[in-house]
């Protein structure tokens, strides 16, 4: 059976971790292509992306990917379980065999095991999330405590890896998809990790680059831990961070009205006059996120309001979430991802993106890709404003094209 393997991806930037799962997917899975789903602009915890994403597809394309698709702003700025559905679809309907995706645990069938119950909840769990819930606690740590509740004992993941792998496999479960996981154990740096390691050998996170490319703006401080392949698309370029966007994003808060920040996702429980309160005390973002942020309300969810807010990403753009990728978006691809695309256009599952002019025509009749689109088209336009690039001359969307290597 030919293996075509899947990963759901930011690659912000790619680093030495990356590779490494690629390579164990070649050697290890004897996988002969692999497909990522890569976020665009911005990321799944609010920030946005180091460098744009033509430059991230390219890293991708150089360190052994074989094609690069677009996991959609609608998708890839939202909590791990519609960032999973976001991924996990639009793998399949590339017609993904395996979904490789690593983990801090190696406890595959446990995991599989949980991602069940969290597709069909039984009785107990439900009970406990409810009750868990109502005692105040945010959503991730109330599941983790119902999937003990009662006599039942899941396991419980309790690490950023561990909580994505599970949203994969309940993904799976719940969309009934023929797609086979391949769990990677993690190694090196941990996902949170903002130190670069003390052995160049371990990979670091992503986020210790990301800090480190910051504090410094040199690219010889983080070019051991980036492979050789790679580094060219981190030069020469400019870099963009989450202080980047922070004045703009204080601003709006600050000008925000009560409807405004109710017409956000995850608006719910009255938030809103918390958040309009503390726009009007705080001096900057940072002191803004301390003066919102509680148990229930944590600091990775508020960082993903500011950037809805900063894209004008409001829930009504969410009602066509549950039915996964709207469209198969081609970011990049060398000769055998254009094999693979060649194959899709024969039996497309999903409408198959490679200009603009197609998305034109997509949307006049479609209101879920119309929906993405039009999130899409924001999340680049103000990626563009604060980038400091020649991509501020326009909406980059209208004049980035799919990259054939």
């Amino acid at each position: 059976m030919t293996i075509v393997a899947g990963i759901v991806c930011e690659y912000n930037p790619f680093h030495h971790g990356h590779m490494l799962q690629i390579n164990k997917l070649r050697q290890e899975k004897g996988a002969e292509a692999i497909v990522c789903a890569m976020s665009g602009w911005f990321m799944q915890r609010g920030e946005p992306a180091v460098v744009v994403k033509e430059r991230r597809s390219r890293m991708a394309l150089a360190c052994g990917a074989d094609l690069v698709i677009e996991l959609p702003a609608l998708y890839a700025t939202r909590s791990a379980h519609w960032f999973a559905l976001g991924g996990v679809s639009l793998l399949a309907a590339a017609g993904v065999t395996h979904l490789a995706f690593g983990a801090e645990s190696d406890a595959l069938r446990d995991m599989q095991a949980t991602a069940q119950r969290l597709a069909f909840p039984d009785t107990a769990y439900q009970d406990g999330l409810r009750r868990f819930l109502s005692a105040g606690l945010p959503y991730a740590e109330a599941q983790t405590k119902a999937l003990n509740y009662g006599e039942h004992q899941s396991f419980v993941p309790t690490l950023p890896n561990d909580r994505l792998a599970l949203a994969y496999l309940r993904v799976i479960a719940e969309m009934k998809l023929p797609l086979e996981p391949l769990l990677i154990p993690r190694e090196g740096s941990a996902y949170w990790e903002t130190a670069l390691p003390d052995e160049i050998s371990l990979p670091a996170s992503a986020s210790a680059i990301r800090r480190k490319l910051e504090q410094t703006a040199l690219l010889s401080d983080v070019a051991a831990y980036i492979p050789q392949a790679a580094l060219p698309y981190l030069a020469d370029t400019p870099l963009l961070f989450s202080r980047d966007a922070a004045p703009l994003q204080l601003a709006l808060l600050r000008r925000a009205s009560l409807d405004s920040l109710r017409a956000l996702p995850d608006m719910t429980e009255g938030l809103e006059y918390r958040v309009q309160d503390a726009a009007g005390r705080a001096e900057n973002l940072n002191q803004f996120y301390a003066l919102v942020k509680t148990r229930r309300y944590t600091f990775t969810r508020l960082q993903r309001m500011t950037a809805h807010l900063l894209i004008d990403y409001r829930e009504s753009h969410a009602a066509y979430l549950r039915e996964g990728a709207p469209y198969l978006r081609v970011l990049g691809a060398n000769e055998t991802g254009r094999q693979l695309l060649h194959r899709i256009n024969k039996t497309p599952i999903l409408p198959l993106i490679t200009r603009t002019s197609q998305m034109k025509a997509l949307t006049r009749h479609n209101p879920h890709a119309a929906n993405a689109w039009e999130v899409e088209r924001r999340a680049a336009a103000m990626y563009s404003l604060l980038s400091g690039s020649d991509y501020t001359r326009g909406n980059p969307e209208y004049f980035l094209s799919s990259i054939m290597v």
